[in-house]
């Protein structure tokens, strides 16, 4: 018998506080649900049934311990080969008078897959849980683009247009000449590289229709790319004695210079940059890079790895948040010498998380004293001020050109400083110039952007703002220094199969749905493959953020980000089958998905999703100050559903997250979810009373809810009690396999239920390859409700945008 300890109540069993269910009652079920368990594992089906419909006939059994009950009658069906009788089990649940919403739906899931069992089909179709989009009409008109097309000619394959532009005002003449043809129009782009000197702009002059949509699309096996940078040439050695005097002994004679004027590039602007702390605002600011063989140059720097951390704050002006003493002016005492060597920059910066292991800001230097060691900052200072202890690192100076990869551009003369990683004559030198979006589109329907490239640039990659039903099929953007992808409002707008990755900010940024409402927008990501973010904002530039009401993210691939993977706030969104790892690589008190802030943030669901190796996995308890998790629900975050998840190595810090962390929210519901090899499966830490009922009165009175309150309640009946029983959250059905801990910090206010912890191997398919679904007829499925989850439909999948997908 595999030894496993069903964690079925609070270790008082005290009395259930969401359904005040007596704790003799809670104690009698508990013995009800273990004795049904020994029978199932024992495979007497029958007595196994006879337990479970004890409670699942118990009126004043809980309704989510009657459910439960019911689907391992159902269960027991399944395993006696009684197959319709499983199915009429099933179907009992939706008539359970307080059942999960939840436990409906996986009930009727379980009746779906048991019948493709009867027709002789796989139990699970892979395709079920894909996006499924109309087939657009085969155009009425076809237009073409290519690089050595000119915009005279008539546009055809033989005679292109040379610029999009172009194709675009035909496609308005051709509306005003007796509007679009039935289809619609594609506009073909042919390979090869186009320069980007503005924005291709769309307005809802340049919509189509659903019966007539406007594509541009690469031409069959061909990838166009637009290029908003400049291959740089002409690399030489530094020969100016004042120049080589600045720079490092090391770095004489390694360093070149490449004169940006004879590329064209002149005028260039001083340097400016934020970060979310930052007092200028948390904003896209241009940023030229440098990058080498498609890779990321390093803005020069000290040190060249990791941070120094402050000495201490000068003025002592009393500023606390939290009880953590700070300061709110920008000046700090350093440690070392190593300012000494930048007499000579004035266009230095420091970077670094100034009182907030989570909150970055770039801060320009002013003044350096040396004899007193005292660093003086630039106002606006950051925004939560500045705290002894914390980490920062300087930049943008050419006397910190040290290392193989770092550069320099002085701004004044137009010269660029490289030391070279390689022989620059076998590599490709490249500098990103636009200093505006690639593409923008304004209240434009009916229009797809497809298998096109962008890259290089200084902002956002593509915007777009209003409008419906617009679409980007796999296309790449790559190499920005804001944002990849932003999409304000609007309906029904997605991206499919897209490849975001090498963004100086995020992935994608997404507004969507209206809360004054909870209007649903229906905007979704799919398929896509986002990562290798954050590299100039590194707090809150997550893969996919955003907020609003309706969103899908789904079967996508999110990795390399040094905070979290997903930040999405607002209601009813669905995230599900995507697969997260190697994020929050850096940040503090953060999680792979984190969510903050606002307890009226519902219906949120987050399913069949899976997280590994998040930040300081390899050594967790030597982590930073607080803590790293795979989903982190902040600052009252309350009725979020967590089902069917994996977490894998996704606990860490020193006060120590969970794969799971919950601080100070209420009613969510992490149910079904395996958790393995973290130092923690679940973290919570609760909020005192007072602290919840001020923050819950600050909510209710905001601008989106105060005069929709009736609505909000409405579609969320438990906000009449939102006040009430803070901290209380229902943790049904898990799997823990070598977790150092089940639950850390308070559990005494939690609803448990059926949860298994476990230090041998439960019947994973494959744990040392990292295939953590259970194999038919474990000893794990024994002792726990968990239902199969379907880990190998998680993730990326072939379509006709996506051929191949990486391996996990």
């Amino acid at each position: 018998m595999l030894p496993i300890a069903i964690l079925l109540i609070s270790e008082a069993l005290q009395a259930n506080p969401l359904t005040s269910t007596p704790a003799p009652l809670v104690e009698r079920l508990s013995g009800i649900l273990a004795r049904g368990h020994r029978h199932f594992e024992a495979g007497d089906w029958s007595a196994a049934r006879g337990e479970y419909g004890k409670i699942a006939g118990m009126g004043d059994a809980p309704g989510q311990w009657r459910s439960i009950a019911q689907l391992r009658i159902a269960e027991c069906f399944v395993r006696a080969g009684n197959l319709d009788s499983a199915k009429d089990a099933l179907a009992k649940v939706a008539s359970i008078d307080g059942a999960p919403p939840h436990h409906c739906w996986e009930a009727q899931e379980r009746i779906d897959e048991i019948t493709r069992v009867q027709a002789g089909q796989p139990a699970r179709d892979p395709t079920a849980s894909r996006i499924r989009l109309p087939r657009p009409p085969k155009a009425g008109v076809e237009l073409h683009v290519a690089p050595n097309g000119v915009d005279t000619q008539p546009g055809t394959r033989q005679q292109p247009f040379r610029t999009l532009e172009r194709a675009r005002d035909e496609i308005r003449a051709i509306k005003k000449r007796g509007g679009l043809p039935a289809g619609g129009v594609a506009v073909v782009v042919h390979g090869g590289d186009y320069k980007v000197a503005r924005p291709f702009a769309l307005t809802a002059e340049d919509s189509g229709t659903e019966k007539s949509p406007i594509v541009y699309r690469a031409d069959e096996g061909q990838r166009p790319r637009f290029v908003g940078g400049v291959r740089l040439s002409g690399p030489r050695p530094v020969e100016d004695a004042v120049i080589l005097a600045r720079l490092p002994e090391e770095a004489r004679g390694k360093v070149l210079q490449i004169d940006l004027k004879a590329h064209g590039i002149k005028d260039l602007k001083p340097l400016k940059l934020g970060g979310f702390a930052s007092g200028s605002g948390f904003a896209t600011y241009p940023m030229m890079e440098l990058f080498f063989d498609g890779k990321p140059m390093t803005l020069a720097r000290w040190p060249n790895e990791g941070f120094v951390r402050m000495v201490d704050v000068v003025v002592k002006d009393g500023h606390k948040i939290h009880g953590l003493s700070g300061s709110k002016v920008g000046q700090f005492i350093y440690e070392g010498d190593r300012p000494l060597r930048w007499k000579d920059e004035t266009n230095g910066l420091l970077y670094g998380y100034w009182f907030w292991g989570w909150a970055d800001s770039y801060e320009r230097i002013t003044a350096v004293d040396t004899d007193k060691r005292i660093m003086t900052l630039a106002e606006p200072y950051a925004k939560w001020g500045y705290r002894k202890g914390q980490p920062y690192h300087a930049l943008n100076m050419l006397c910190e050109i040290d290392s193989p990869g770092e550069w320099y551009l002085d701004r004044t003369a137009a010269m660029l400083y490289f030391w070279p990683p390689s022989d620059p004559a076998k590599g490709v030198i490249e500098l990103s110039v636009a200093d505006f979006p690639a593409v923008r589109m304004d209240d434009v329907s009916h229009v797809t952007l497809r298998g096109l490239t962008w890259d290089l640039g200084c902002v956002d990659g593509i915007k777009i703002k209003g409008g419906d039903h617009c679409l980007l099929a796999g296309c790449t953007v790559r190499r920005f220094g804001g944002n990849g992808v932003t999409i304000d409002g609007g309906m029904h707008h997605g991206l499919l199969s897209c490849d975001i990755h090498s963004m100086g900010r995020g992935g994608a940024h997404v507004m969507v749905g209206d809360r004054t409402r909870l209007a649903p927008g229906h905007h979704f990501i799919e398929n896509c493959h986002i990562h290798d973010l954050s590299r100039v904002d590194h707090t809150y530039t997550p893969a996919v953020g955003g907020r609003g009401v309706g969103m899908r993210i789904a079967h996508n691939l999110m990795h390399d980000v040094r905070s979290s993977a997903i930040n999405f706030t607002g209601n009813d969104h669905v995230i599900e089958f995507n697969e997260i790892h190697d994020v929050v690589l850096e940040s503090d008190d953060q999680g792979g998905v984190d969510m903050f802030g606002d307890p009226t943030y519902r219906g949120n669901v987050y399913r069949y999703n899976y997280f590994h190796h998040i930040g300081h996995w390899r050594d967790p308890s030597s982590g930073p100050a607080c803590g790293q998790a795979g989903i982190r629900l902040d600052d009252a975050i309350s009725g979020t559903l967590l089902y069917g998840n994996v977490f894998y190595r996704c606990s860490a810090g020193k006060v120590g997250f969970g794969g799971v962390q919950i601080h100070g929210g209420k009613e969510n519901i992490v149910d079904g979810n395996v958790f393995v090899g973290c130092m923690a499966a679940l973290s919570f830490s609760a909020w005192p009373e007072a602290r919840w009922r001020e923050h819950v009165k600050k909510s209710l009175e905001g601008p989106e809810i105060k005069d929709n309150l009736a609505l909000y309640v409405s579609r969320y009946p438990a906000l009449a009690r939102l006040s009430e029983d803070c901290n209380v959250n229902m943790i049904w059905r898990n799997l823990a396999y070598r977790c150092g801990e089940f639950i850390r910090r308070d559990p005494r206010r939690l609803d448990l239920i059926d949860n298994c912890v476990t230090n041998d191997d439960p019947g994973f398919v494959d744990a040392a390859g990292g295939r953590f679904q259970l194999k038919e007829g474990a000893p794990g499925w024994a002792r726990t409700g968990l239902r199969a989850i379907p880990f190998d439909e998680i993730g990326l999948y072939r379509d006709e945008y996506r051929g191949d997908v990486p391996a996990r």
